[in-house]
């Protein structure tokens, strides 16, 4: 793990299962956002808890996608905020199956049948906009992490509010969260 700027964490997308989670819970410490790059080719293994551990992290994640793009890689793009493709980015996995309850809770089910049905999934994240392919993505990726560092837990509580709550429960939180932040009188 490398630091690019305060609050943001590097992390590299190519480490182990256990590795790749241990990295997560120890830069959600002081992280505000997570940048997640390298090798985003590697299948999900059998101990993948840090799927959840990113789904729930108050961090924001982006991640980076060049090259060859396996099972992890697109789990990561699905659970990512922001997420960035290479020109050359493309769907090198046998099957993507196993991700259907993951991409219809962050991608609604219109979107998650339709990356089911395609055989290049990388293009249909990036047809849905969850994925915005670039020319330099590691570049993007860092720019936006950094100019997000202040805003980025505060997007996240409230995204996660929104799809946690009831809609006029989240909206309630979303006011005062933001009024607190801001300290304005509630």
């Amino acid at each position: 793990m490398v630091g690019v700027a305060p609050l943001v964490a590097e992390i590299d997308a190519g480490l182990a299962d256990a590795a790749f989670g241990a990295a997560l819970r120890q830069a959600a410490r002081g992280a505000s956002c997570f940048l997640i790059s390298g090798d985003l080719s590697a299948p999900i293994g059998r101990d993948a808890e840090w799927i959840a551990l990113l789904a729930e992290t108050p961090a924001l994640p982006v991640v980076v996608a060049e090259g060859a793009v396996g099972l992890r890689g697109l789990a990561l793009m699905l659970l990512a905020d922001l997420a960035f493709a290479g020109p050359d980015a493309r769907w090198a996995g046998p099957e993507h199956a196993s991700l259907s309850e993951l991409a219809a809770i962050r991608l609604g089910p219109l979107a998650a049948r339709q990356m089911a049905m395609s055989s290049d999934p990388v293009a249909a994240l990036v047809a849905a906009g969850q994925v915005a392919r670039v020319d330099d993505p590691l570049n993007m990726a860092r720019a936006q992490a950094v100019a997000l560092t202040g805003t980025a837990q505060r997007l996240r509580r409230g995204w996660r509010a929104a799809r946690d709550l009831p809609s006029d429960e989240a909206l309630t939180y979303g006011g005062w969260f933001n009024a607190v932040e801001t300290k304005e009188e509630v």
